[in-house]
């Protein structure tokens, strides 16, 4: 476990300039203020904890980070209780933070400011937790083999022609999970338990390795579709080594279901502690998080999409132009989580 505490950010906030957007509260105008303001996230990214040193510079609030894979995180959480020190959960993926508000460990965020910044679609129904960046999951495939109407819906992944050329991670992955969960939302279990089957079915080799794996995968001629989040693809696409490039020079990337319900994607986000005891200052830390101008850096960091209108994605993204998204399910994604892992499961997806 990492904990980046005061004394680093302090040290981290001398790196990095303020934008001058941003406005200057300082702790003093927060009631009870804390000595330190205390974040559990799952994300290991080392730009999160520049861009707290940046709220601290802004607000004299010092953050305190600690950084440990979910499962532990909630553990802790849960045995922690009223007695918690964290006031904000960061997390990657929309399951795993509504499974911490199902567990009754998130409060509601009432800011109008968070509120009328996330959209509806990318934040909880009852506001116990937001968006705050987002990827697609999309189909990768050679163009020199297929054409981007091959691969129109995911539901497309089933078709016999496809044999032997499917690439992609385990049931495991919760990016996977969530998409087996979205397309559940929208068919019901059986038609994507018989989805599944078909997938498997088309499988290049057994499931392994994450999204960049599929992607060299493609490059050594072991397949020539994969499943992968638009993250992964945007490394290689923007790398400064030729090497790297000649990955995806052949790749070509569709977004699904367009004519339809639109592309899967899913959320890095966060909610307030329910027993924080600073949760106006949580608040006004999400609030930084949502400026334009951070948002900026915060998306670009690690080539996810911004949540606030209006603010450009990386230029590797941007190329990409716009997509329809599948609105309606990334609210039950954690909802339908469980069901997705056993139709998988089922449909022999190891």
């Amino acid at each position: 476990m990492r904990a980046f505490g005061p004394v680093v950010a302090a040290a981290l906030a001398a790196l990095f300039v303020l934008p001058a957007a941003i406005p200057s509260a300082r702790a003093a105008d927060v009631p009870n203020a804390p000595p330190a303001l205390t974040v559990y996230s799952d994300r290991h990214q080392t730009e999160d904890a520049q861009l707290f040193a940046q709220f601290t510079k802004a607000t004299g609030i010092p953050v305190d980070l600690v950084d440990e894979d979910f499962d532990p995180l909630l553990e802790r959480l849960t045995k922690e209780g009223q007695h918690t020190g964290a006031d904000l959960v960061l997390s990657v993926g929309a399951a795993t933070l509504w499974r911490c508000a199902q567990a009754g460990l998130l409060q509601p965020i009432t800011s109008e400011t968070i509120l009328q910044a996330v959209p509806a679609n990318l934040r909880d129904k009852t506001n116990q937790w937001i968006g705050l960046v987002y990827w697609a999951r999309v189909i990768a495939y050679e163009k020199d083999r297929f054409k981007p109407e091959d691969v129109a819906n995911y539901e497309d992944l089933a078709d016999p022609k496809f044999q032997g050329q499917i690439l992609v991670r385990s049931a495991s992955s919760l990016y996977n999970q969530a998409l087996v969960a979205s397309m559940i939302a929208s068919l019901g279990t059986a038609p994507t338990e018989t989805w599944a089957r078909g997938l498997v079915a088309n499988l290049a080799r057994p499931p392994q390795g994450g999204d960049t794996n599929q992607l060299q995968a493609m490059a050594e001629g072991e397949g020539s579709v994969s499943i992968i989040n638009t993250r992964y693809w945007a490394r290689f696409a923007a790398s400064d080594k030729v090497t790297e490039q000649e990955v995806v020079a052949n790749v070509g990337l569709a977004f699904p279901n367009q004519a339809n319900r639109g592309t899967e994607v899913d959320i890095a986000g966060a909610g307030i502690s329910r027993w924080s005891a600073h949760p106006r200052a949580a608040a006004m830390l999400l609030e930084f998080l949502l400026k334009p101008e951070v948002q900026k850096q915060f998306a670009a960091a690690n080539f996810e999409y911004p949540v606030v209108a209006g603010v450009e994605p990386a230029p590797v993204l941007a190329g990409l132009g716009p997509f329809k998204i599948d609105s309606l399910a990334v609210g039950k994604l954690g909802k339908f989580a469980p069901e997705a892992d056993e139709a998988m499961a089922r449909a022999g997806w190891e």
